[in-house]
């Protein structure tokens, strides 16, 4: 979904691990529930006893469990342990006020926490989410691609009545998303597969490589591989009697929406594209302006987020030229140039303190950012013959809505363009359009964007 890659990888994680720890727990703690708040944008953290073993939840992205994969309970301490996501809690009971109160530390990131006792899993209402039985076919759909090792498993959606249907395949954005798209609660993919169907579309989405009923290499692969996927998908549900093969394009979100240009530019069968909150540019000036808006709207003064933009253009600079084995010492080199005068706490709100350079060799050594980086879609835009459209809001702050005008500049074909008022990067109306909303806000889509999609489809 987003298309900057989080260091605290709580987010977007469905995995369960295995125990090689068992410890006794005390029978006051079975089958109750326990919360944790936070104030800086970490999401809402659900602690709960089953079975005799802790469980762990991120209740705004999934309610998929996370299992440690070490865990203790000795003198009213209780330590967690999640390898796979570096991830360590060590947590103080008290039994006069039935809480936990410790610390969470992942990689090099420590926070306090602070675990009250709660009904059960924190909800938010997501109204648009529609409930079975669903006025329409749905079935389960299965691309295999054996000579790279994947399988994608995801759901196919076909209208009642007589075809063949309009169809369009679901790219999601960033990050190894479900075939909903999930997160925070919001399934932006199924609010959008059911409105399309009701409306006489027929719709696959599937979950991304490793996710679900999918699997492959995912650490990996790059925006080029997932282009891979789409395009193996649409060309499968090519050959469904249902669907009109005159009429099936692919509609992406984030970096999806690149992807969905990616593969309208080089295959001539894709009769039509969607490009919701999709870049008009390069990678590396997409992420630059994200970290600006995202750092501005945090409010951080403008003279520092200048410093971490000009670290960033540093680090992407050199990042190719140098060994992978040599970017902890480099990046700490660019960034100690580029701070000085700076205090510690101010290099601490923009993320270049010294320390902050092994999380950016991290990030650099990813197959996927290298790419992502050179990766600029006014490449592919302008290859693109088939009907286009493309859907941004005012108040995105990972993909800004000028995007949207470059977008329609480079485009050789027909595009149709909308800039819509008030929305953010998940084309929710919002206030800020910061992402600390996004758990916060209802509406999972704004309804006239549904309406644009379906229409606009329709007309072709």
């Amino acid at each position: 979904m987003k298309i900057i890659r989080l260091f605290i990888s709580v987010l977007l994680l469905n995995i369960t691990l295995q125990l090689y720890a068992q410890q006794t727990m005390p029978d006051s703690f079975e089958d109750r529930w326990w919360i944790a708040t936070f104030e800086d944008a970490l999401p809402p953290l659900n602690l709960t006893f089953s079975a005799g073993l802790p469980r762990l939840y991120s209740p705004m992205q999934s309610e998929q469990e996370m299992t440690p994969s070490k865990w203790s309970f000795a003198n009213d301490t209780l330590r967690l342990s999640f390898n796979k996501l570096d991830l360590r809690f060590t947590l103080i009971w008290n039994d006069s006020s039935e809480t936990f109160r410790g610390s969470l530390r992942q990689g090099l990131m420590k926070s306090d926490v602070f675990f009250s006792l709660s009904d059960g899993m924190y909800r938010l209402n997501r109204p648009q989410t529609p409930s079975k039985p669903y006025p329409y076919y749905e079935e389960e759909f299965v691309v295999v691609r054996k000579k790279e090792g994947v399988t994608l498993t995801g759901t196919l959606t076909i209208p009642h009545g007589k075809g063949p249907f309009p169809a369009v395949v679901l790219v999601s954005g960033s990050g190894q998303q479900n075939r909903d798209e999930e997160i925070m609660l919001h399934k932006p993919f199924l609010v959008l597969a059911d409105y399309l169907t009701r409306h006489g579309i027929a719709v696959l989405r599937y979950d991304d490589r490793g996710v679900g009923g999918s699997t492959g290499d995912y650490v990996n692969a790059t925006t080029f591989d997932f282009a891979d996927d789409a395009e193996a998908a649409f060309m499968k549900l090519r050959k469904d009697r249902r669907i009109d093969s005159r009429r099936i394009g692919i509609l992406g979100h984030s970096e999806g929406a690149a992807i969905a240009c990616i593969v309208a530019s080089r295959n001539s069968k894709v009769s039509f594209a969607v490009m919701l909150g999709g870049q008009g540019c390069s990678g590396s000036e997409i992420l630059l302006r994200q970290n600006e808006l995202l750092y501005l709207g945090q409010g951080v003064p403008q003279s520092l987020v200048n410093v971490r933009l000009d670290c960033m253009r540093e680090i992407f600079r050199v990042v190719d030229s140098v060994k992978e084995e040599n970017y902890v010492e480099v990046f700490r080199n660019i960034i100690a140039s580029k701070t000085v005068g700076l205090s510690d706490d101010e290099c601490k709100q923009i993320g270049m303190r010294r320390s902050d350079a092994i999380l950016w060799a991290q990030q650099m050594q990813m197959p996927w950012m290298k790419a992502f980086l050179k990766l600029d879609n006014k490449d592919y835009l302008c290859k693109v013959r088939c009907p286009l459209l493309a859907i941004g809001g005012t108040k995105d702050v990972q993909v800004p809505p000028g995007n949207i005008a470059l977008i329609a500049r480079y485009t050789k074909g027909k595009a149709v363009t909308y800039i819509m008022p008030g929305l953010n990067h998940l084309l929710q109306h919002c206030t800020t359009g910061l992402p600390n909303e996004y758990m916060l806000i209802e509406e999972t889509m704004a309804p006239e964007v549904l309406t644009i999609i379906s229409e606009w489809i329709g007309g072709l």
